[in-house]
């Protein structure tokens, strides 16, 4: 009798807002590359969209084109080719714009950008102009709030440390919300707590205003964490995008796999028998698939354990098939001995 890995659909719940609903922001086959370089560090016919309450991760290593594609989005580049539509208005780069950049969107950059000569309460105010002074003071003190910056409101930017520069960024960038909210790796200098207290924030603004969000990170933990799609570049392409639990659990390339974190490549050789069938002769497994099972028969593998680590959440235990694929799985005990043989079970996603 032949045995299956039986995929498991699961958090379809998180998709069925998204069905029919229609792109804010569309991006359509766009390329562009810079003139000074004659190495190819742009990007290349990437096509992307982004729906109203989303969150869009574009994840890669450095200098593979992420926040390039962030400028070009936001208008700061001129496109060789492909468009780009927020809300039904094409965005136009430099050659078309005075001052460069669309108005429903705004960039918080590596850089951080700050009035450096004006307190932090002047720098969120000046986000706020043509607002009434009750309104600047309301929304000055929310911002405040929401980023812990009440103890330096007072002070000057140029005299604040980069990750308390790097709060006032995200608070003008969010002093009016605006339809698509575009961060370049912008929690670098923040602890989880803040920037969980500042996702929150942002998920319940963008489900609120109908905005939607571009995170570009380099750290799979910030995409699974807070995208609920996410595109993976290369070298100026995107080579996956889909939601953020499919590009996880169902990477298309060992690069999309490595990338996005630890991950086991088992060969067709290391399962106990040949008439399991896998979607594909090699699979990229991520350890929180494998169960340790009693029994060989309920298995799809075995592994020969070879150290064991405390986590903080638990044991991760690292081990090697047969045919030395190494093998990462987790358990809440410590009980598994060194040296001995496990028999592990996938639940495919």
């Amino acid at each position: 009798m032949e045995r299956n890995i039986k995929k498991k659909h699961l958090y379809n719940f998180l998709l069925m807002d998204s069905i029919n609903n229609q792109a804010l922001l569309s991006i359509q086959n766009i390329s562009f590359n810079y003139s000074s370089t004659t190495q190819f560090k742009g990007i290349n016919a990437v096509s992307l969209e982004v729906h109203q309450g989303k969150i869009l991760a574009v994840i890669g290593k450095s200098g593979s084109g992420k926040t390039t594609l962030l400028k070009c989005i936001y208008g700061l580049e001129d496109l060789h080719q492909g468009s780009i539509v927020i809300d039904n208005e094409k965005v136009l780069g430099p050659a078309y714009n005075l001052i460069p950049g669309h108005e429903s969107m705004r960039l918080v950059s590596q850089d951080f950008y700050v009035l450096d000569n004006h307190t932090v309460e002047e720098n969120i105010k000046d986000k706020l102009s043509g607002y009434t002074d009750e309104f600047k003071q309301k929304r000055c003190r929310q911002l405040l709030k929401l980023l812990d910056l009440n103890t330096y409101k007072d002070l000057k930017a140029i005299n604040l440390s980069s990750g308390q520069k790097q709060r006032v960024a995200i608070a003008r960038s969010l002093a009016i919300f605006p339809k698509v909210l575009l961060l370049d790796e912008p929690f670098s200098n923040l602890d989880l707590p803040l920037r969980d207290k500042i996702f929150t924030y942002i998920r319940q603004q963008i489900k609120k205003e109908k905005s939607a969000v571009i995170l570009v990170t380099h750290q799979p933990e910030e995409a699974l964490r807070y995208a609920d799609e996410t595109a993976v570049i290369e070298n100026g392409k995107v080579i996956q995008y889909d939601n953020t639990f499919k590009v996880y659990y169902q990477p298309k390339s060992k690069q999309v796999a490595a990338l996005m974190g630890r991950y086991i490549a088992l060969d067709k050789a290391d399962f106990v028998s040949n008439k399991i069938k896998l979607p594909k002769n090699q699979a990229y497994i991520r350890p929180s698939q494998l169960q340790v099972v009693k029994s060989k028969t309920e298995a799809h593998f075995q592994a020969n354990v070879s150290n064991v680590f405390f986590n903080g959440f638990g044991f991760e235990y690292f081990a090697e098939t047969p045919h030395e694929n190494s093998v990462y799985f987790y358990s809440k005990d410590n009980n598994i001995k060194i040296g001995s043989t496990v028999n592990l079970k996938i639940t495919w996603y």
